[in-house]
């Protein structure tokens, strides 16, 4: 599952759980940020495990992708 939010950074990992409020919560999870704010350029990842991803945070959510399409999704 790949999980943008509002702040530009994406999720992407295992779905896990949804819980009441509808927080995500993923597994095996890698962060996806801009190196710069201010133009497109190459994206960090960092590797992070078991994340729980806010439902007030959430921009975006996109499941049943493979890889390949998941990271084509984050060039956008």
């Amino acid at each position: 599952m790949l999980v943008g939010i509002k702040d530009g950074r994406f999720f992407l990992g295992t779905f896990h759980c949804l819980d009441k409020q509808g927080n995500i919560i993923l597994q095996d999870t890698i962060e996806y940020r801009s190196t710069r704010r201010s133009s497109p350029s190459p994206m960090e990842q960092r590797c992070l495990g078991l994340v729980l991803i806010p439902s007030s945070c959430q921009n975006s959510c996109h499941v049943d992708c493979s890889v390949e399409e998941q990271l084509s999704l984050l060039k956008v």
